[in-house]
């Protein structure tokens, strides 16, 4: 049987987002902590599929092209 390590852990958070969140909560029957588990392991899962510091360095670079296109557009305008 595999057993799931656990921590427990404060976090401080927007009481109106909480409010707005736990309405939210009820439709699915769902926990704060079960909502909080399933971001988290989205998170984790989307910074192992493509990794952060490349991501960040196309953006860089893609936005770096838009800069020079929009330089030449208007140098011909």
């Amino acid at each position: 049987m595999c057993m799931e390590k656990k921590l427990r852990i404060n976090v401080t958070v927007d009481k109106d987002k909480l409010e707005k969140a736990k309405t939210k909560l009820g439709l699915f029957g769902g926990k704060l902590s079960t909502l909080f588990n399933a971001y988290l392991s989205e998170f984790v899962e989307s910074m192992e599929k493509e990794p952060y510091e490349g991501r960040k360095e196309l953006e860089r670079k893609l936005k770096e092209m838009e800069n020079r296109i929009k330089r030449l557009e208007n140098a011909k305008a």
